[in-house]
């Protein structure tokens, strides 16, 4: 279609009102929708749960499709991997966006954000949109996708997406499916103790305090906590205290029966 602007929503299935969320904004400023699923094996580790992710694709389709998604891009790992690459080690290529990817999240999931943002690269290739849409929910994700886009001139426009929660709270995500339903009823208490934190900050107590109390308050509720921590909007670098000249969130990464779930909260932002 000669002079339609083209949406692309990139997924990896399993959808949930977030997901479909951003397929809403989409249709709101495109003439057509395309939306990826393709569980992206590049940016899964040894131990984690690419054989298990779950990809009910039937259902996704569905929702899609009440959506009014133009086209669902479904394809096969070989299609896109046809000598069946399976890590970054065994694709001949990637692209990294190193100032980004190795705090929060990249701590402890080695090569996770380079196979991201390689298939991601890939994708935009193959889909050539004018827009792609991302969450705020996978800040750090959206971020080495937004530098990503400048830095390599990439003509599209990356456009934000809010964080959907529940009625409880929790961000959405594929992976709450997995929680337990005792854990599923403790899971909210992230997002609680975010909240609660920025109150405290904005009241003026001390940041270290704070993080302090918020990590105490979720290890006694049964959380694992990787990192719970203040951070710049755009370089995601940590900070010790709180500037109101620059634009900051809290970042929480933790597990709960086994289940990793992220969270983010802005803090700080500049006025206009």
């Amino acid at each position: 279609m000669a002079g339609s602007v083209i949406g692309y929503v990139p997924t990896m299935g399993a959808l949930h009102e977030g997901h479909l969320s951003l397929v809403d904004l989409a249709r709101e400023q495109c003439d057509l929708v395309i939306c990826s699923i393709f569980v992206n094996p590049l940016q899964f580790g040894p131990d984690e749960d690419f054989e298990s992710y779950s990809r009910p694709v039937e259902r996704d389709l569905k929702l899609l499709e009440a959506r009014g998604t133009s086209v669902a891009f479904l394809p096969d790992w070989v299609e896109i991997f046809p000598r069946r690459e399976r890590t970054l080690q065994d694709f001949g290529s990637h692209v990294s966006v190193p100032r980004l990817s190795h705090q929060l999240c990249g701590r402890t999931r080695a090569g996770h954000f380079d196979g991201m943002v390689t298939e991601s690269l890939l994708f935009l290739n193959l889909v050539r949109p004018d827009r792609t849409y991302w969450g705020e929910k996978d800040f750090q994700q959206l971020r080495i996708i937004e530098t990503l886009v400048q830095d390599l001139r990439l003509p599209v426009r990356v456009v934000r997406g809010v964080t959907r929660r529940e009625e409880d709270g929790l961000a959405m995500s594929s992976r709450n499916m997995n929680l337990s339903p005792d854990a599923r009823a403790v899971a909210p208490r992230l997002h609680q103790v975010l909240l609660e934190s920025r109150s405290r900050l904005l009241d003026g107590d001390a940041l270290s305090a704070v993080l302090a109390a918020a990590r105490d308050t979720l290890t006694e509720r049964g959380f694992e906590i990787e990192y719970l921590v203040a951070g710049e909007e755009e370089s995601l670098t940590e900070v010790r205290t709180l500037d109101s000249r620059v634009p900051t969130r809290l970042f929480a990464a933790a597990r709960l029966d086994g289940v990793r779930l992220i969270d983010n909260l802005r803090v700080t932002e500049v006025a206009p």
